[in-house]
């Protein structure tokens, strides 16, 4: 008969629960940590770890550091270029920084003053391409129209103005300002519905800006029938052409 306790099966040395039995513990994270950086491998392999961030951080800091230096400079030597020439000197020493840009802008609008428009639009040009996305662009864009004007390609030149003007992604004053020099060209040719027209695009635009006190001053000495209740100019009187102020002026 069997001596084992009803309802308690046999222990056997394979199953479960028998204290002869081996078993696998699984160590603490601690001892397996401890194991792992025993090695002399994994240690070589932290420390160059370690080493690798280290470098990458001071030479990050140190490329901030030598990239604040290097603007230091260029800022300092666009404030001593203060002739054309070294103006000239800068933007070749400095191409693709926006000072570089900023550089063409003043030898454009000096050139235009001096009245050399072929220089002026080039300049303008390259400003345009060194400053996009900028309201100096912007400008740029206008000095260039405003220099064809004045170099006899009237087409060219106005449609270009127009394009600014009716631009409404530009500036209000870079739109006010095409759009008067279009008035001015539009009086000196006698088409003032189209003087009349611009003239309320700006104050459409900008009614309390500068261009819309100027295009007011314009409209006053449209002739009464081309705009039914302005004062006509003195019997005999000859109408002034309209100058072209500098652009951004």
């Amino acid at each position: 008969m069997s001596t084992t306790p009803p309802n308690q099966p046999s222990v056997r040395p394979d199953r479960p629960g028998n204290p002869a039995a081996k078993t696998d513990v699984e160590p603490p994270f601690e001892e397996q940590l401890r194991a792992i950086w025993e090695k002399k491998e994994n240690r070589t392999t932290v420390f160059f770890g370690c080493a690798v961030v280290a470098l990458a951080i001071i030479g990050w800091y140190g490329y901030k550091a030598f990239a604040a230096q290097r603007e230091s400079e260029i800022e300092s030597a666009y404030s001593a270029a203060v002739i054309p020439a070294r103006l000239h000197a800068f933007t070749q020493d400095n191409k693709g920084h926006p000072l570089a840009g900023a550089a063409y802008l003043k030898l454009a609008d000096d050139a235009y003053t001096a009245g050399n428009y072929d220089a002026a639009f080039g300049d303008y040009d390259k400003a345009a391409t060194a400053l996009p996305g900028t309201p100096f662009a912007s400008r740029a864009l206008l000095g260039k129209a405003v220099c064809q004007v004045r170099s006899g390609k009237i087409t060219e030149g106005s449609t270009a103005l127009r394009q600014l003007a009716e631009d409404a992604a530009q500036l209000k004053t870079v739109r006010c300002e095409a759009a008067y020099h279009l008035a001015t060209l539009a009086f000196d040719a006698g088409n003032f519905d189209d003087v009349t027209k611009l003239a309320d695009l700006i104050m459409q635009v900008d009614a309390g800006g500068l261009w819309a006190q100027r295009a007011i001053q314009l409209r006053i000495r449209v002739p009464v029938t081309a705009a039914p209740g302005i004062i006509a100019p003195a019997p005999g009187q000859i109408m002034p052409p309209v100058s072209l102020p500098r652009p951004g002026s």
